[in-house]
């Protein structure tokens, strides 16, 4: 049995162990993101799920729940999985304000920012795998454009606050393929792998900084110099996508 295989069997067993704590308000546990999209790496990637209930979580819920993260976090699938926990009706209504549970670092925490976004919703629209619960096309969920657009603007707002704040090798390197994946959704009003992300973006990026990245993404390098006044350049590219003028271009310069 592979890696990808083995984590599908034990998080059977997890969805199982989370509808009996829930009973009736459990309604399904779906993984979305890298590992449903094709360029999931059992080395570096997380494991990121969507717990859906029918009402927000109560405190014998969330203290149950914490228990079976905190025994979780002792496995190998503990240490990948990075989710949210919401209620159906808060991601119909897209209601992200909303503080909801939330397992990061290993970790469940009973009241966090929400995480989840438009993009969100619609990786569990296209690519999410149901582990457990009602098929995700009976939950009536629904991502206009505009709607997703505003989430990649979002997160392209998110990753340029960044930059200034990192300096090891591979907080930058996430940092620009996260950038080229909002760039991409910017300009097609689709959700990208990472793959083809950067082969989308390669012309934005220029012939050494696509050929560094394809070349660490194969294994052929360790890392590669990430010019910070570049990266912002990028962004601020995908910036004007959304606003449709060249200020921000100028001004992140």
């Amino acid at each position: 049995m592979d890696k990808k295989s083995g984590f599908i069997s034990e998080l059977k067993k997890t969805a199982e162990d989370l509808s009996k704590i829930l009973k009736d308000n459990f309604m399904g546990f779906y993984v979305i993101g890298s590992f449903v999209m094709g360029d999931w790496d059992p080395k570096k990637s997380d494991i990121d799920f969507i717990v859906i209930t029918r009402r927000p979580l109560n405190e014998e819920e969330s203290m149950e729940i914490g228990k079976m993260h905190q025994a979780l976090s002792r496995s190998d699938l503990g240490e990948k999985l990075d989710g949210a926990y919401a209620y159906l009706e808060q991601l119909q209504q897209k209601r992200f304000e909303e503080r909801t549970g939330s397992v990061e670092d290993h970790e469940f925490k009973a009241d966090c920012p929400c995480h989840l976004s438009a993009d969100n919703i619609l990786c569990l629209l296209q690519y999410g795998k149901r582990i457990r619960g009602v098929p995700i096309e009976e939950l009536s969920l629904s991502v206009s454009d505009e709607e997703l657009s505003q989430a990649a603007y979002g997160m392209l707002l998110e990753d340029i606050a960044e930059i200034d704040k990192r300096e090891d090798f591979q907080t930058l390197c996430d940092n620009l393929v996260d950038i080229l994946r909002c760039i991409y959704t910017l300009e097609t009003g689709r959700l990208p792998t990472k793959p083809s992300a950067i082969e989308h973006c390669r012309n934005l990026v220029g012939k050494d900084l696509y050929e560094d990245i394809k070349a660490f993404r194969e294994g052929k390098i360790d890392e590669f110099k990430i010019d910070k006044s570049r990266l912002k350049i990028i962004a601020a590219y995908g910036i004007s996508k959304k606003k449709n003028d060249r200020t921000a271009f100028l001004s992140i310069r």
